[in-house]
């Protein structure tokens, strides 16, 4: 649950920490940065490594990745709908974070990069029992030659960070901008970080700081994050008895080419998983241009997803 300035709390959830204090999930140590460098305080609810995930489940929630984030009885789920929440806060009263009409385009390079980063996670890491939690989610994973790609997929990997080095921080950094963190920084670093850091990846040639100084002084700059964290209990608590704080859809929008009627029993998957592996099912509340809004569990719960990576379907 989270302490912003509102009556309603927030949460930012993630994976459990693998090694030492380190978060090891990407997009939740993204949303994070994001929040801090926006000023937005919050609070967090670690959620284990694999499933199952019980704190979700008494809340209704089966979708399966994590960071979510708790806004009230509002449950964002997917980092660019939560990035394009903050930032809505910040247009109404400033903040921090320097912004650009190029910040979407950012975005996409910075997912990209983590997906070809995936390609790079040393082999000894894949458990097996990482490997059943992980496969319907990156279903790359089982690709029978995954072992063989790695040495490609981390030459691919060097050149994306030769990009940050060579023309995104081309003005000496420490942030694209010059001397203000940025939602771009975010964007860019977070799966570079995540591979470099996290992975160990910055031990291998070409990679270290001598080769990379100016992407290592970005990673170096980046905000400490210290949210106060809170336990399952009180996270559950604090979001069935929360009022709705966010000005979601409650009706359809004009030309919805899903043609689903609000009330109507829906299922909601992610596009680049197995076909059927978890589903989230629940009632429709609404949809807009930018998301569509469902109700989940016993608790009346409304969950924001964005149409872009999802699918939509009536039961």
């Amino acid at each position: 649950m989270a302490s912003l300035p509102t009556r309603s709390a927030r949460v930012s959830w993630n994976r459990s920490k693998l090694t030492g204090n380190v978060d090891f999930s990407p997009f939740g140590q993204k949303t994070k940065y994001l929040l801090t460098g926006a000023g937005i305080n919050f609070k967090k609810c670690d959620q284990p490594l694999v499933l199952p995930r019980p704190d979700l489940e008494a809340l209704g929630i089966t979708y399966r990745r994590i960071p979510l984030l708790a806004v009230g009885k509002d449950v964002y789920c997917d980092s660019s709908r939560m990035i394009d929440l903050a930032l809505s806060k910040l247009s109404q009263s400033g903040g921090p974070l320097v912004t650009s009409p190029a910040d979407k385009a950012y975005e996409d390079w910075g997912i990209d990069t983590f997906k070809l980063a995936v390609f790079i996670i040393p082999q000894a890491a894949i458990t097996p029992g990482f490997l059943n939690d992980r496969k319907t989610i990156f279903p790359m994973l089982e690709r029978p030659d995954f072992a063989s790609l790695r040495p490609s997929s981390l030459a691919a990997f060097r050149q994306r960070c030769k990009v940050v080095e060579d023309v995104y921080l081309a003005n000496g950094g420490p942030f694209i901008n010059g001397d203000k963190l940025g939602v771009a920084d975010i964007h860019v670093i977070f799966g570079i970080k995540w591979a470099l850091v996290d992975l160990g990846v910055g031990q291998e040639p070409g990679l270290g700081k001598q080769d990379l100084p100016k992407t290592w002084k970005l990673i170096e700059s980046l905000p400490e994050i210290k949210p106060e964290v809170v336990s399952s209990e009180e996270t559950i608590k604090t979001i069935k008895s929360a009022n709705y704080s966010a000005d979601g859809p409650t009706s359809t929008m004009a030309n919805d080419p899903t043609g689903i009627k609000v009330g109507s029993a829906v299922t909601v998957e992610s596009l680049d998983t197995v076909p059927g592996a978890h589903p989230q099912k629940g009632k429709l509340v609404g949809t807009s241009a930018d998301e569509f809004v469902i109700e989940v569990g016993n608790d009346g719960v409304r969950v924001h997803f964005p149409w872009v990576g999802y699918i939509l379907r009536a039961q």
